[in-house]
Formats: structure tokens, C-alpha cells, sequence
């Protein structure tokens, strides 16, 4: 299946609430052979009913509905989400982000500012001098000024590093499940 480049709805389901426990997003949870299988089906099509991977997995319903209501519960599933070919609808310009921030701020506090803007659709803290990289999808050269203005007057942050993307390669949020 060819991939196109793709805007990723998911990342923008993960509100402040979410990175505020972020001891819990990141506490492995241990995965059956059977969960493996029905993460690796819903990646390739979220919309598949249980009915359908069940199916395919030589399962009943039940089972799988209750694997996926465990998968969901334990946070392992975030969200549903449609992945959308943001060039097709008039997305022209990718803005990354490497933001320097200052030790006064606490640095939760800057994401949840960052957060609010809805221009961003990926945000990661990150080692090294620039301690908070974020990714936005704009539709034209206007729309990368205002978020720029918007970043730089958050408390905290010291310093704007802008990259503009020329040619998305690769965009694919699907992993390999281990």
C-alpha cells in the first residue's frame, strides 16, 4: 500500500491532562500474542469492527472486544483517528520547531501553552541544548508567521530555531508491534 503523507489527528488527542501523567503514558504495558495481532490489524484499518478481527484471528467477538477495552483502559490505545493527506486539502508548508526554554519556567507549563495552539501537531521533549522540538502542518507562509509570533511570547522560552520541510520522504505513524 503506497503511503502519502499524512496529518496525524491522534497526536492532538493527547491533551494537557495526558502529559501532566506522563509516569503513567509511559509504563510499559505487557502485551498477549493476541493483543499484538489486534494492534497491528486496528493500525492498518482503525475502522476494522471486532467482528472483522475477530474473524481474522480465529476469535470470538467477545474476546476481542474485551482485549480492546483493555488495550484502551491501560492507555495503549489513545484514539481513533482518520489519517488525512494534508497536501490534498491545502496543506503546503511543514514548520519544524527546536525551542530553547529558560530553568524560571517550568518546562510543563510551556507545553501546556504549546499545546493550545492548533497549528502544532506534535510536540517532544528532546535532549540537548533545545530541550522541546514540535512539528506544525500550515496551509500557506501567513499561517507560519502567526504561530511563530504566538510561540515566541510564551513565558519561558528563550529561543526560536525554525526549520521549513521541503519534501516530506516518509510520514508514518504506524510502528511495528514488538
Amino acid at each position: 500500500m503506497p503511503r502519502e503523507p499524512i496529518l496525524n489527528n491522534v497526536q492532538k488527542s493527547v491533551n494537557s491532562n495526558n502529559i501532566k501523567n506522563s509516569s503513567l503514558m509511559h509504563k510499559e504495558i505487557e502485551l498477549s500474542d493476541i493483543d499484538k495481532k489486534i494492534l497491528q490489524i486496528l493500525q492498518e484499518d482503525g475502522k476494522a469492527s471486532f467482528r472483522k478481527i475477530a474473524k481474522k484471528l480465529n476469535s470470538s467477538v467477545s474476546t476481542i472486544k474485551n482485549h480492546v477495552d483493555k488495550l484502551t483502559e491501560t492507555g495503549v490505545i489513545k484514539a481513533y483517528s482518520a489519517l488525512i493527506d494534508c497536501c490534498k486539502i491545502g496543506y503546503k508548508e511543514m514548520l519544524l520547531l527546536s525551542i530553547r526554554v529558560n530553568n524560571v519556567i517550568p518546562i510543563q507549563d510551556i507545553f501546556n501553552k504549546l499545546i493550545e495552539i492548533e497549528k502544532i501537531n506534535s510536540i517532544y521533549q528532546i535532549s540537548g541544548n533545545y530541550s522541546i522540538f514540535c512539528m506544525a502542518k500550515c496551509i500557506e507562509k501567513e499561517d507560519q508567521i502567526q504561530l511563530l509570533e504566538k510561540v515566541k511570547f510564551i513565558p519561558g522560552i528563550e529561543e526560536i530555531h525554525t526549520q521549513v520541510v521541503l519534501q516530506c520522504v516518509k510520514e508514518d505513524i504506524r510502528i511495528s508491534i514488538p
